[in-house]
């Protein structure tokens, strides 16, 4: 087990050399140029984690994938007005694209166009109609968003899902500014997350006529305004949706919060934008199986097959990326089960503890065997919001004993012994008495006339 831990370690090692899991390569959709000079610090943070940047506009034809293989490792819609996709591609092959393992992130804005709508729904995320803007009377920015309260404050220790998987809210230096569409993520969908949502007094309304007076009620308001939401399909690859183009630029990375009616204070933009974009391009939160080892107690090789009711012990390895190494993972809730169609054990592994040698988390238990011969799997199926799926299977058989291993006597069939004992008993007490213990033989019959 040493020798695998090892071996899987120095591949991890040769990985680990590019920050993201996935790989460098990134294309940039625009819906012009002239827009990339609006995103300049985004640009300047993904090239310092050692992104390569394809930037295209949407008039330029695009291929996402060559003789079947990935031309890009990430996709960045920053193209909210894009009325058609590019020469070469269209919302199939962008869901191909993360069925291969790509991650995305889709930006929107209030002048969101059909085919990115279209795209959303394929993961179960609706953006509200067009022209419509996320508007808060209560707690909108003085400056950015004095004229039409849109772009509003949103504080992420009250409005952001407490998953540090993904963003953690420690390392937000301040409230995050938002500017533009809301959508509403479909509550059915556990792949689905909401990441950030809007504050108890926001509603969504049409930007372009709130001089005019209101015949209905928004749609959505309040805490059901989803603003940022973020998705890991079965495959571990990732996507990310966001209502603001707006808080990617380098106004809103720059510009201080400004509260009305309190203080101004350091915005979070950047630094959430930076997790955010971690996490989508795997650079953080993903878990891996390094070894898997099972022996009997008191053996150390796997054996070909267990019988029943054998003692064994199950043990796994598992190491967690971040920050472009790989470290121990480190969990109280990993379980394994033993399935033969269904659980016939479940157990919580039992972590080892880490000390400053250790490079990857270790746990391990010891059970016993059911009563039940047949194929059966050692699995353990570790899934947990923000962290990439674990799911290891190992299959084992499980034999019945032999003839000759089941006990000689056994204490439940007592009665039974006894009984087949009494019977014999009588046949030779019955016996005895019937050949010797019988008539006197001098004893003569006689015959009546």
């Amino acid at each position: 087990m040493r020798a695998s831990i090892l071996l899987s370690t120095l591949a991890m090692a040769m990985v680990a050399q590019a920050t993201s899991l996935t790989g460098p390569r990134t294309l940039v959709l625009l819906d012009t140029l002239d827009d990339a000079d609006v995103y300049t610090d985004l640009w300047s943070d993904l090239e310092g984690r050692h992104f390569n940047l394809t930037i295209n506009d949407v008039s330029s034809p695009v291929s996402l994938t060559k003789y079947d293989r990935r031309l890009y490792d990430h996709l960045i819609f920053l193209a909210p007005k894009m009325k058609e996709y590019p020469k070469g591609m269209n919302a199939k092959a962008v869901v191909g694209f993360m069925a291969e393992g790509g991650n995305v992130i889709l930006a929107g804005s209030s002048e969101l166009a059909n085919p990115l709508r279209e795209l959303s729904r394929e993961f179960d995320v609706e953006f509200d109609s067009r022209y419509t803007s996320v508007l808060d009377h209560f707690n909108y920015d003085k400056e950015l968003g004095q004229a039409k309260h849109d772009a509003i404050v949103v504080d992420p220790t009250i409005h952001m899902s407490k998953i540090d998987a993904i963003v953690p809210q420690d390392k937000l230096p301040g409230p995050i500014l938002f500017r533009g569409i809301g959508h509403s993520a479909n509550p059915k969908n556990s792949l689905l997350t909401p990441l950030l949502w809007a504050p108890q007094e926001a509603y969504s309304w049409e930007s372009v006529n709130l001089d005019e007076s209101a015949d209905q009620d928004p749609l959505i308001a309040g805490k059901d305004i989803s603003l940022v939401s973020v998705m890991q399909a079965r495959n571990n690859a990732r996507i990310a949706f966001l209502g603001s183009t707006d808080m990617l630029s380098d106004v809103f990375f720059g510009a201080p919060a400004k509260k009305q009616g309190g203080k101004e204070t350091v915005n979070g933009n950047r630094k959430f934008i930076e997790e955010l974009t971690k996490w989508t391009f795997q650079e953080k939160s993903a878990l891996d199986v390094v070894a898997v080892q099972h022996h009997k107690v008191g053996e150390e090789e796997a054996p070909a097959h267990y019988r029943i009711k054998d003692n064994m012990t199950y043990t796994i390895s598992l190491a967690e990326y971040r920050e472009g190494e790989w470290h121990p993972f480190s969990a109280d809730d990993v379980q394994l089960e033993l399935i033969m169609l269904d659980p016939y054990v479940r157990k919580t592994l039992e972590q080892i503890e880490l000390d400053d040698q250790s490079t990857v988390g270790t746990f391990t238990t010891t059970l016993q065997l059911p009563d039940q011969y047949g194929v059966f799997k050692f699995m353990v199926n570790y899934k947990r919001p923000g962290l990439t799926y674990i799911e290891s299977v190992t299959t084992v058989g499980i034999h019945p004993f032999r003839h000759d291993q089941y006990p000689r006597f056994i204490s439940q069939a007592k009665p039974y012994y006894t009984s087949a004992a009494s019977m014999g008993v009588g046949l030779l007490i019955f016996s005895f008495v019937y050949l010797w213990g019988g008539l006197d033989s001098s004893v003569k019959t006689t015959k009546k006339a």
